[in-house]
């Protein structure tokens, strides 16, 4: 694999996961909103499917940025991340990226089953 996909996987690895954690939140809170006012009621926004659906595709694209991620890692296991850059830089940030996609696959994870268990529109 060439340094330049390597880098690109790296930086897919790195930074998508936290992009789709955002994307998830904020779109699910438009969910929510579509469904408690008066818009739900006309056209039959369901919160529960569409939260279902959204971080089944959140959850998906979080484990590509996982498995991006490991490639890298994967890629570079003959250097370590103190060599000089860029091969210590890819290999760090790979590692960095591992880390950080197993949390967000958790909080997406969970703040999606929270959406759809817990009480959706509160009179008040």
């Amino acid at each position: 694999m060439t340094r330049q996909r390597l880098e690109l996987l790296q930086w897919v690895g790195l930074l998508l996961g936290a992009g789709v954690f955002a994307a998830q939140l904020v779109v699910g809170f438009g969910i929510t909103l579509a469904e408690c006012g008066d818009g739900g009621n006309r056209f039959g926004i369901g919160n529960d499917l569409w939260q279902g659906v959204l971080a089944g595709a959140a959850a998906a694209l979080v484990a590509g940025a996982e498995a991006a991620a490991v490639t890298v890692f994967l890629r570079t296991r003959r250097t370590t991340y103190e060599a000089p850059p860029p091969d210590g830089r890819i290999r760090f940030l790979a590692i960095a990226a591992m880390a950080a996609n197993a949390v967000f696959l958790v909080i997406v994870l969970l703040s999606g089953l929270a959406s759809i268990l817990g009480v959706t529109c509160r009179p008040g």
